[in-house]
């Protein structure tokens, strides 16, 4: 199988240089006609119609919310070139990131995609923002990302999709049960009563049809948590947070009738994906269980025919991280692209109706009431702030009355920490912040007790505000 590794917004690179940079590549490995083949039936492609019902491919946030509708129409990544010459294919990724393997035979590809921000080997940052944004103290964690995989980062994942769920209430189905008591609440099984219940003794044999919560589904599940159980660091994920151990303690209470040898039997009953006008975010649980479970089919050293993997969207990643940062201060996150957390434009309600609705509201991606709001960008500002970007956080600052605005962005290889500018007419000041990403560490541990102290100085600008 042919490794290729890459980053995110790589402006377009030789897969054959892709090959040369590879620690997995040996000799013998080359490019060759069916690896091409097997990269064109996913270049280019949107993911909405990659991650369908029957794929193994995992995206973040599209999973949890498919409102993020326009993370659904970006592809994996583009590629340019012919069969006829190998030599010159290029691909080009855009702020997806993480892991996708494509072919079988001697076509089987996989894909890594690692953080442009990190020039680890083991990509120490992806790790790193995965485990704060999903809930998990990596601090707390005997997990090493050297020897880590998929797997591992698909646990990682679990306690935020299962309490998403969870939140909706838990997943109920119809089951029909055969009972023989005297409590007939079903239609009669006449051929059943005549053998069990002659001569007569008060008992009737009926079918009963009810809504219970212990279902193919919830049992899923519980097979997920059992089996992340059993994993070095499956403990404390399970008990990240109260919120994770409720939800857990609610499902093993639910599924009574729990038995370690029917697993398999639990996954052939979940082939079909769950199908609910409420229970929406139980199909991604269902899907991330199913990965969990049959984790060797969505690692990226996969055999199969079927596009399988996990990617996330860098832009989103990041933001969710800064969030965990800003939220403890004080600072209000809007959801731009589930419209949620929105500030008005207009003093007159009925003024809005002239102007296009997508542009009513205004969604920083930081706030703080009065004093500061924040746009992060997940891409370098040491070169200077587009023309757009500088016109946004001007028109927040504006509609909002804020004197003090800024930007934040990972900064990789510099010891930028912070420059401040002074708008026209004293209208108020604009910093560019950076996130100094660790580039010496050794280890994750050391990765992170670096990017620790660094989120110890990023609060310190505004514990103040």
């Amino acid at each position: 199988m042919l490794h290729l590794k890459t980053t995110d917004n790589n402006c377009s690179q030789k897969v054959s240089d892709l090959i040369k940079n590879s620690s997995h590549a040996g000799d013998s490995e080359t490019f060759s006609a069916a690896h091409y083949f097997s990269l064109s039936r996913i270049a280019n492609v949107p993911l909405k119609e990659l991650s369908g019902e029957k794929s193994n491919l995992l995206v973040f946030p599209y999973e949890i919310d498919k409102s993020y509708g326009a993370i659904g129409e970006l592809p994996i990544f583009e590629m340019c070139g012919c069969c006829e010459n190998l030599s010159e294919v290029k691909i080009k990724t855009g702020n997806l990131l993480g892991f996708v393997g494509v072919g079988s035979g001697d076509g089987a590809i996989q894909l890594e995609i690692s953080s442009r921000f990190s020039k680890s080997e083991n990509d120490f940052f992806l790790h790193y923002i995965l485990g704060k944004v999903f809930g998990e103290n990596l601090f707390s964690l005997n997990y090493n990302a050297s020897s880590g995989s998929v797997f591992d980062l698909l646990c990682f994942m679990f306690p935020l999709v299962l309490k998403n769920a969870v939140r909706q209430g838990i997943f109920k189905t119809y089951r029909t049960f055969e009972r023989n008591d005297a409590n007939v609440k079903g239609s009669l099984n006449i051929s059943r009563h005549i053998r069990q219940n002659i001569p007569f003794g008060g008992k009737v044999a009926y079918k009963e049809r009810a809504q219970v919560f212990d279902n193919p589904f919830t049992e899923l599940v519980r097979h997920t948590i059992e089996f992340i159980k059993t994993k070095p660091f499956g403990k404390s994920i399970l008990n990240s947070d109260s919120g994770t151990k409720s939800a857990v303690s609610q499902i093993v209470e639910l599924t009574q009738n729990y038995s370690f040898h029917e697993r398999q039997k639990i996954i052939s009953e979940n082939a079909k994906p769950v199908s609910h006008p409420f229970f929406t975010k139980w199909k991604p649980l269902q899907k991330l269980c199913l990965a969990i479970l049959n984790h060797s089919k969505i690692n990226y050293h996969s055999n199969e025919k079927s596009v399988c993997g996990l990617l996330f969207d860098g832009a989103w990643l990041w933001e969710e991280y800064l969030n965990t940062i800003f939220r403890p201060l004080g600072f209000e996150h809007p959801e731009n692209k589930k419209h949620k957390g929105g500030l008005k434009m207009f003093a007159n309600g009925d003024d809005e109706l002239t102007f296009d609705k997508d542009f009513r509201r205004i969604y920083p991606d930081f706030y703080k009431k009065g004093e500061y709001v924040l746009d992060a960008k997940y891409k370098r500002l040491l070169n200077g702030v587009g023309r757009e970007d500088l016109y946004q956080v001007v028109a927040y600052m504006h509609t909002m009355k804020i004197g003090r605005g800024g930007f934040i962005f990972p900064d990789d290889d510099t010891d930028f920490h912070k420059k401040t500018y002074c708008l026209a007419n004293d209208a108020g000041t604009l910093d560019i912040i950076g996130v100094k990403i660790p580039q010496n560490a050794e280890s994750l541990q050391e990765f992170c007790s670096l990017m620790k102290s660094e989120e110890k100085r990023i609060s310190g600008n505004f514990s103040a505000l």
